[in-house]
């Protein structure tokens, strides 16, 4: 079972969090796309990692912490 926690910030934080949070999506999946493929498009920036699996876990556990906020905010 997953361990859960409760913040209570301040709401001008909540803008920044989602920021960083989809900064760091970007970042693992420029490193999915470059372990998988072994380049990349665009100069951008990737994460220390040699495994594609994590690489996507990551992605999705930033995804669900973004989708999570998200609706904890649209709820009020």
């Amino acid at each position: 079972m997953r361990k859960m926690i409760t913040l209570s910030l301040p709401t001008e934080v909540e803008g920044e969090i989602l920021n960083h949070l989809e900064d760091g999506v970007e970042v693992w999946r420029n490193t999915e796309e470059y372990l998988s493929s072994g380049c990349v498009v665009t100069p951008c920036f990737v994460a220390e990692c040699s495994s594609i699996r994590k690489a996507r876990r990551m992605k999705r556990l930033y995804n669900g912490a973004i989708s999570t906020i998200e609706r904890v905010l649209k709820s009020k």
